[in-house]
């Protein structure tokens, strides 16, 4: 756990390296925004050494500094940053760095391991065991993964066992009721959408105007086409 003061000068650290990196490429605070990272007055809270930075936003802080996936959170953490860039050292003639893909599959067993990791963090914050701000900060960040990846395997197998024509089976309703719950208007437009798809499948449609349904629809025709095809090794 870091005091206040160690805290403080980890901040002001990584803040000046950003801003020498970011003078370095002749960006200025709004363009780092532009390309992909945080906005304009969020940098300037980090070069200020102001703020208490997420895993979401040092993620995005790589790509516009041409720093290699994960450099901003290992210089956070007091390491350096890796530069992406052509003939930069320790790379080898006419070498390059291959993208990742933009998903990848997981076990649920992880996923469980996961959500039992989250819980055990979440009943210290409860308990008053874990208090430091960052920690805390951090936590939040993890339930917040830990929620989307929940949500996407609930709609998985809402999509395997519901639908058109379907009676879910109450084990599954019983499962994932806190995720068919009636969404709030205030929520996220993406996370909105999302949480009426699981309604639909689990049959509450009554917050599904025609056009919607329609895309719904299709889009459960789709997922049980490749899931269909997936059982059959892809023929």
């Amino acid at each position: 756990m870091h005091s206040p003061s160690e805290l403080s000068r980890r901040q002001k650290r990584f803040g000046r390296i950003i801003k020498e990196r970011r003078d370095e490429l002749g960006l200025t605070q709004l363009q780092i925004g532009d390309l992909g990272g945080p906005s304009a007055p969020t940098i300037r809270k980090i070069e200020d050494g102001d703020a208490a930075i997420s895993t979401h936003t040092l993620n995005k802080l790589d790509a516009p500094l041409r720093w290699l996936p994960g450099s901003a959170a290992r210089t956070y953490a007091g390491g350096t940053p890796a530069v992406d860039e052509p003939g930069r050292a320790g790379r080898a003639s006419g070498e390059s760095v291959v993208a990742g893909p933009d998903s990848i599959r997981f076990e649920i067993a992880d996923l469980t391991g996961l959500l039992a990791t989250a819980g055990r963090l979440n009943d210290a914050v409860e308990q008053g065991i874990a208090t430091d701000l960052q920690l805390v900060a951090a936590i939040n960040d993890l339930n917040g993964v830990v929620s989307k990846l929940s949500a996407r395997y609930a709609t998985t197998m809402l999509e395997r066992n519901g639908g058109p024509g379907r009676v879910l089976h109450p084990l599954i309703e019983m499962a994932f009721a806190h995720l068919l719950e009636v969404p709030a208007e205030a929520s996220d437009a993406t996370e909105l959408q999302e949480r009426r798809y699981r309604r639909w499948l689990a049959g509450r449609s009554e917050d599904v105007d025609a056009t919607t349904e329609d895309q719904f629809r299709a889009r459960w025709l789709a997922a049980n086409l490749a899931t269909t095809a997936s059982r059959n090794g892809g023929h």
